[in-house]
């Protein structure tokens, strides 16, 4: 389980899921190398991703990929900036209750979708009850709008959306893709295609979907009457780029080859141990971005022996020397983790770094202090006849090369302390049933967003692996569930976040994860490129990007 894509591939209900998933917004929050110059329109952008998606409505996929890719097409009602707060997009401003349940949006009135039909509250109402309708079978729509009830169209351009209870991360939720606008006229005319991408895709966004040759590419036209963007977007009008080309190739050399040999403009998902050499490659710049979200962790099931006493879990944590391991693993390209949250997520706290470190003596002692101080053949820790043994499971098709590689190194440092860890390889249908029952010891995974709100996702004991939910740890701590219905329940930033600080440090100090690596994404742009920008998600954005003239 080495990120949320697999992890929802293999969540009860979802098993047809693709790509990675992390809210995304539609502000720029940093620009790649290449920018400079008076921007040029016309021509034709190529990008290289490592992975297509099976399903293009993102209503209904949870893919990081569809994110990505759809924002393209798909607007927002807001967008969220770097530092966490929000901008209008599609509505001109909004206004919340006092109670927190209420979110009314006055909407642009001089917006299209690409078919014509005009965007107003009635499109808003359509989108939004159609996402939560059991028939949409949303993977992840659904969830992220939270406890949505109804939506009122109060006129043609305001729209009151009423919510069950107090939801502060609403607005992260409306500056996704995952709840952006198909034209009401595709929903009502063309339902069956949405999912398959082409010209039933309308949006209201900066490109129209042109075509999809499964397996090979898509192709991306701008959309001429574009002027509506975000006031922080490098461009507040139609995209310079006449046509936006994705290509599909899942090798890393292939795609990496693309890039160097010039018949891609920008490759995505660039392997760690590239890096350095493709810095020195004539006409190529590497541009990176801290992934926000929740780090590649591994989550310690609190539920059951022997991982439910504190100091097992502790020294679990002191045994692995984090930082040393990523940067064998990653060529020194990505930064061990303190915390549960990157440090490019909003609400991160500075507080929890250097609250632990790689100490084997330390661990030796609480695993003494536990009663594991006999020895067996092969030198594991033994405690009444039982060996310390834990099992890690994962699934090997959503693994890849460079985490195998962390968790083996994870094995080799626990062992040194006496403790087994065992690497159990399921498949994708044998792992849902046996981690939702709790019958493991450790898994790993990562969570993409830029919501501080994700550790609700992971920790809160109503987010349960059986529920729906993503509690790896299986906690149930009190502690953590006041602090984050709190949070959720109040509209201060400042309260927010201070709230979540709490959770990371006891999420530390308790041992319940143990936070391995923040990943950053990593794109190889050609000198011909520019502009390319990164949102808040460090997703990569092209409504701004231009091209040289052949």
């Amino acid at each position: 389980m080495p990120t949320r894509r697999s992890f929802l591939l293999l969540s009860a209900g979802a098993l047809t899921a693709a790509g990675l998933t992390a809210c995304s917004s539609g502000v720029a929050a940093d620009s790649a190398p290449g920018t400079g110059g008076t921007p040029r329109d016309g021509g034709t952008l190529t990008f290289a991703t490592d992975v297509e998606p099976d399903n293009f409505d993102p209503h209904v996929s949870p893919a990081d990929i569809v994110g990505v890719l759809m924002r393209n097409v798909f607007d927002s009602l807001v967008a969220q900036r770097e530092d966490g707060g929000f901008e209008p997009w599609l509505a001109k401003e909004w206004k919340v209750s006092d109670d927190g349940r209420a979110y009314t949006f006055r909407l642009r009135d001089d917006v299209r979708f690409t078919d014509g039909t005009p965007f107003d509250a009635a499109a808003v109402r359509a989108n939004f009850d159609r996402v939560v309708a059991p028939a949409t079978k949303s993977q992840y729509a659904a969830t992220l709008i939270g406890p949505y009830e109804r939506t009122d169209v109060v006129d043609r351009h305001t729209v009151t959306v009423r919510l069950k209870k107090p939801y502060a991360s609403f607005l992260h939720a409306v500056s996704t893709t995952y709840l952006g606008f198909h034209s009401p006229k595709a929903l009502r005319d063309r339902p069956g295609e949405l999912a398959a991408g082409g010209p039933a895709s309308v949006g209201t966004g900066a490109f129209t979907f042109v075509s999809r040759v499964k397996g090979q590419r898509l192709v991306l036209a701008r959309n001429e009457d574009y002027a509506w963007a975000p006031a922080s977007a490098r461009n507040d009008g139609p995209a310079h780029l006449e046509r936006l080309v994705v290509t599909f190739l899942p090798e890393n050399a292939t795609r990496v080859g693309s890039v160097t040999s010039g018949q891609a403009d920008v490759a995505d998902a660039l392997p760690a141990n590239r890096v350095a050499s493709l810095k020195s490659q004539p006409g190529l710049t590497i541009s990176g971005h801290d992934s926000p979200g929740i780090v590649y962790s591994y989550f310690l099931n609190t539920g059951r022996a022997p991982l439910d006493r504190l100091d097992a879990r502790l020294a679990v944590l002191h045994a692995v020397d984090t930082e040393a391991i990523t940067k064998a693993v990653f060529s020194g390209q990505y930064r061990r983790a303190w915390g549960p949250l990157s440090p490019s997520t909003p609400g991160y706290s500075a507080a929890v770094e250097n609250t632990w470190k790689h100490d084997p003596a330390r661990a030796g002692a609480l695993l003494d202090g536990l009663g594991w101080t006999g020895r067996d053949s092969d030198g594991y820790r033994t405690k009444d006849g039982r060996r310390f043994r834990l099992t890690l499971l994962y699934v090997p098709a959503y693994t890849k090369p460079e985490r195998r590689t962390f968790d083996t190194a994870v094995q080799d440092a626990l062992k040194k302390v006496g403790v087994e860890l065992v690497l159990e390889p399921l498949d994708a249908g044998g792992y849902t049933p046996v981690r939702d029952r709790g019958d493991y010891d450790v898994i790993a995974f990562a969570w993409g967003g830029s919501d501080p709100d994700l550790l609700r996702t992971v920790f809160h004991s109503g987010s349960q692996l059986a529920d729906g939910g993503a509690n790896g740890s299986r906690l149930h701590d009190p502690r953590i569930d006041g602090w984050l219905d709190a949070a959720t329940a109040t509209v201060s930033r400042e309260e927010r976040w201070a709230l979540y600080a709490k959770v990371q440090q006891r999420v530390v100090s308790q041992g319940y994860a143990l936070p391995a690596f923040v990943g950053t994404r990593q794109l190889g742009i050609r000198g011909r490129a520019h502009d390319v920008a990164f949102d808040a998600s460090a997703w990569p954005l092209f409504q701004g990007a231009w091209v040289d003239a052949d």
